[in-house]
């Protein structure tokens, strides 16, 4: 029940992470800055975003950080492809299938790292 706690807790924290990005990256759109930036940007904080729930994961758990940073980068792709789904309404590319590769490795290493720097605290 507190693994369910914890991934429910962090997930919310993904979602909210998620929605203050739209807001930035929407309000930079409007000053007038190109959408390639944006896109740039939402890339940038996704990825830091996901190493950083990956190191959180890794550094709760006892064993096997990877394995943490794996299930909870999963759970956030899950809800990404959700979310890409009801709001784009697209089938997958394969940029789409990289994307989300890099995300879900990103992930993976920072459980990884997590659970190697638990023992440093």
């Amino acid at each position: 029940m507190i693994i369910i706690k914890f991934y429910l807790k962090e997930l919310g924290y993904y979602g909210i992470f998620l929605i203050f990005l739209v807001f930035i990256t929407s309000l930079i759109n409007i000053i007038g800055i190109s959408t390639s930036i944006t896109n740039l940007l939402l890339f940038i904080f996704n990825v830091l975003s996901f190493f950083i729930f990956g190191y959180r994961s890794g550094k709760k758990v006892t064993s096997k950080g990877y394995i943490a940073g794996l299930k909870i980068s999963s759970l956030f792709i899950i809800l990404l492809i959700i979310v890409n789904i009801i709001v784009n309404r697209i089938s997958f590319r394969l940029v789409t299938i990289i994307y989300y590769l890099i995300l879900l490795i990103t992930g993976l290493f920072g459980g990884m790292l997590g659970i190697n720097k638990k023992g440093n605290d």
